[in-house]
């Protein structure tokens, strides 16, 4: 666990349920039409050009996508967090960036810094993509291939820099303390839990992160590998853990939260299927 204060105060959220980022689709005008979620995802978005190259060639295949450019990604963050923060619903929200980027090299991505930044300064959480399986972006190492073994290498470069960033932009400030956590969304059953696990483990990847968002999905099924996310549970027992797959009804997320401290939503959002949520406060 990165830092305990961060587990403290989302321990606390009453509200357990999640809008999860939709690429293409959770912006602030979509988001801020809701009130019944203490956390709502934003992205994914770019913060380098190989990943930018890459969601608009994902665009191109009919894909929706937020493909924002780089120069002018901070003040567009900053407008879409302001505008769900002062709308009458997204106000009641923790707001959480869904992220994705390789090039940590501030003279060939120059706006990195800035970007990652304005991201600490205007959202709550930031989730780092582990979880994208478009072969446009698993074909540069990221997304789901960043919690394989091969992959752990990246995933720590990248976290570290995160991280680093993360305090650094407290410098100047009076509370030290003033950091906002860092999640990673993955999918289930890419890898096994086991070797998941193990990758994890081995390279100290709970020192850079406070929470997991994951996605359990169950090849072949059209329910959640609540097993797997089991695993995760027991074998991780002091971060956050925001489960996500399939949850369509108060008693889908209830069987969820066994296992995580919230459950996220989309397609039963998408489909106006939302009446349910409001019982789980």
């Amino acid at each position: 666990m990165a830092n305990l204060k961060h587990y403290q105060k989302l321990k606390k959220l009453k509200n357990k349920i999640v809008l999860a980022p939709m690429a293409g689709i959770t912006d602030a005008k979509f988001c801020k039409k809701f009130d019944n979620f203490g956390i709502i995802c934003i992205g994914a978005y770019n913060l380098d050009n190989e990943t930018l190259k890459a969601s608009f060639e994902i665009e191109n295949r009919g894909r929706k996508e937020f493909n924002i450019p780089l120069n002018k990604f901070s003040e567009y963050i900053k407008n879409e967090t302001f505008e769900i923060k002062n709308s009458p619903y997204g106000k009641n929200s923790l707001i959480s960036a869904n992220i994705r980027f390789k090039d940590l090299d501030l003279k060939s991505n120059p706006y990195l810094l800035d970007n990652l930044k304005t991201i600490i300064e205007n959202c709550d959480i930031i989730e780092f993509n582990c979880h994208c399986r478009q072969p446009e972006i698993t074909n540069l190492g990221l997304g789901q291939e960043l919690i394989t073994k091969k992959g752990m290498k990246n995933l720590c470069n990248i976290l570290k820099f995160i991280k680093d960033t993360n305090i650094i932009r407290n410098i100047n400030i009076t509370d030290s303390d003033n950091s906002i956590p860092v999640f990673i969304k993955i999918r289930a059953n890419y890898i096994s839990s086991e070797e998941l696990i193990k990758n994890f483990e081995e390279n100290s990847i709970m020192d850079y992160i406070d929470g997991i968002h994951i996605d359990c999905f169950n090849p072949g099924h059209n329910y959640a590998d609540l097993d797997y996310l089991k695993d995760i549970r027991i074998a991780f027992p002091d971060i956050i853990i925001i489960g996500n797959n399939s949850v369509k009804s108060v008693e889908d997320a209830k069987k969820m939260l066994k296992y995580c401290d919230f459950v996220s939503v989309a397609r039963c959002v998408l489909s106006n299927n939302i009446e349910w949520i409001k019982k789980i406060k």
